[in-house]
């Protein structure tokens, strides 16, 4: 059985319903102007930096999975732009380069884990931001878990180019441990009824202060924060995401 982020084709098709031209359209709206260059972190298949390739930026992408990388160049090809991509820990990595704006998108920050791993990330993103750096992270809402009120969909089917993919993540006796604030979720991937994909995934739940302070050990402020791409405030009852954008500090 393949592990979930190996099998980046069912993975890749599963998400294809996001709206990477729209999604793109904020992420440049909160860092000001169009970035000269962009990092996708956890990037998997790269498909916020590869539209970003395809605008004319300078595009990397970031993945420990061999499996995400592959495909990763591959879409690169298959798009006909240029893609930076390295196969690295997002908690440790060192690149002979810098950004204007980093991005880490559908909640792949909750697989850090702990507070000095966090920080150890966000130290790593500002380490490669510009001088007017900007890192933009999108997480769980957190009514996710506090409020017990699902405002995403755990279960799906997506088809795209004749292959369908049926995404499923967790069971409903998957429990946040009170204590680490982590979810052991199943997931499980099935493309065109074959079943590729069956693992259980941890993933931590981070607060607005906890994200707010790890920030702040960084060198990362807080400037704005959001619950959807549109631009809706956090507290908005319409709000299903946690949007941050960090901005570098000088010195």
């Amino acid at each position: 059985m393949t592990r979930l982020y190996d099998a980046a084709e069912a993975y890749e098709i599963a998400f294809s319903y996001r709206d990477l031209a729209g999604e793109a359209d904020a992420l440049e709206r909160w860092y000001g102007r169009r970035p000269g260059s962009v990092l996708e972190l956890a990037a998997g298949p790269a498909d916020h930096a590869l539209e970003f390739a395809a605008r004319g930026v300078r595009a990397a992408a970031l993945d420990l999975s061999p499996a995400m990388c592959d495909r990763a160049r591959a879409n690169a090809v298959r798009r006909g732009v240029k893609l930076d991509v390295h196969e690295a820990d997002m908690t440790s990595f060192a690149l002979d380069d810098s950004f204007d704006l980093a991005i880490c998108m559908i909640d792949s920050i909750a697989h850090v884990l702990t507070l000095d791993a966090l920080v150890a990330h966000l130290a790593a993103v500002r380490a490669h931001l510009t001088e007017q750096g900007c890192y933009i992270v999108e997480t769980s809402h957190p009514a996710e878990y506090l409020a017990h009120a699902k405002r995403v969909e755990t279960e799906w089917a997506q088809e795209r180019d004749g292959r369908r993919a049926y995404f499923r993540w967790g069971n409903p006796e998957d429990r946040i441990d009170p204590i680490t604030q982590v979810t052991p979720y199943r997931v499980t991937i099935t493309l065109d009824g074959v079943l590729v994909a069956d693992e259980v995934v941890p993933n931590r739940f981070w607060t607005p202060d906890e994200l707010d302070a790890a920030g702040r050990l960084a060198g990362l402020r807080t400037v704005a924060r959001y619950g959807d791409f549109a631009g809706l405030p956090l507290a908005d009852e319409r709000a299903w995401r946690h949007i941050v954008v960090y901005r570098a500090v000088e010195g």
